[in-house]
């Protein structure tokens, strides 16, 4: 990442870069004055969500998707060829930065996401969680940051999952030394070409990420864990969120079913999914006979949302909910 001041003195003709990151709007217009034909950028901070102020708001919270639609529409307007989103603190918020980008047609997403040791964030997500269920919201492409060989040990575990760009994170000199797999897309692009096929990859619009109809598993992943299920999953009875919802999810601990079938009925259940989905630790199936209540809880929910056909909705309906929250219709 550069800063306009920065960009003047930078030899552009020499320089391998493909693309520039910004770290505002305001710099857009700079930038892209300095640096020719490369792509343009602006960073986006996933951090930062108080609680407090969100008393009262849906979940993920109007205030915090507003605040980065907000910015996402700065980069559009500034004509930002992407959005750069740096995962800082916690699923939860980097997720409701995507969506506020994704709203924006066009708008090209990549997601800068550090890993430790154990591939795992800095919340304890799993990163494969995390890959898998920004690669059905819309995001082109995921930058993997961290120590070498830590990111090294990560990509190789995501990369036979992935279905959009991986890409690392480390000093040019350390790139000799990881693995090259044939499933990772790119661990260095040094073409302008490179960047612009890695950002057209996955606009928000265009369902590229949907899994083939074949495939032997779907990666539904529930908050920080992971899950592969396939299209016959064993399904529970439907669960009635306002019946005691945290003592059911114990009881039902030592019950088998591959999902648990949530019954949305009201504002209220949404409340309580969206309090109590830390307890869940097998895939989601959603139920809901009201679209718009259906919507809110697929936002309420950190995850990737199985739906049945319990209650019947209209092609164009269950396309938006799987292009927007990455829902599954089995």
């Amino acid at each position: 990442m550069e800063r306009p001041q920065q960009m003047m003195s930078v030899d552009w003709k020499s320089c391998r870069a493909s693309a520039v990151v910004v770290p505002d709007a305001m710099s857009v217009e700079t930038a892209k004055s300095c640096v020719g034909d490369r792509l343009v950028g602006m960073l986006v901070n996933a951090d930062g969500w108080n609680a407090e102020e969100d008393i009262g708001a849906k979940w993920p919270s109007e205030r915090l998707i507003g605040r980065f639609r907000n910015i996402a529409r700065r980069a559009m307007h500034e004509e930002a060829n992407f959005v750069y989103i740096r995962m800082r603190q916690n699923l939860h918020v980097l997720r409701a930065a995507v969506l506020a980008a994704t709203e924006l047609d066009g708008l090209g997403v990549l997601v800068e996401m550090p890993v430790d040791e154990d591939g795992r964030t800095a919340d304890g997500s799993s990163a494969m969680a995390v890959m898998g269920i920004l690669q059905r919201i819309g995001v082109a492409g995921i930058i993997l940051s961290g120590e070498p060989e830590d990111i090294d040990d990560t990509i190789e575990e995501l990369a036979p999952h992935a279905s959009i760009a991986l890409g690392v994170s480390v000093d040019p000199s350390e790139l000799r030394g990881m693995r090259e797999l044939e499933s990772v897309e790119f661990y260095h692009a040094t073409e302008p070409d490179d960047a612009r096929r890695l950002l057209e990859l996955a606009p928000p619009s265009s369902g590229r990420n949907e899994p083939d109809a074949d495939d032997d598993y779907i990666l539904a992943p529930v908050g920080m864990h992971a899950h592969f299920v396939d299209v016959t999953i064993d399904i529970s009875d439907p669960i009635d969120l306002e019946d005691h919802f945290g003592e059911t999810l114990l009881e039902l601990e030592d019950q088998w079913s591959g999902a648990l079938k949530l019954e949305i009925n009201t504002p209220e259940d949404v409340h309580i999914l969206a309090e109590g989905q830390y307890m869940i630790n097998r895939p989601v199936c959603l139920a809901a006979e009201n679209p718009e209540l259906l919507e809110e809880a697929l936002c309420a929910f950190d995850g990737i949302a199985l739906y049945d056909g319990t209650w019947e909705l209209d092609e164009e309906t269950i396309d938006y909910f799987r292009r927007h929250y990455g829902m599954v219709a089995l």
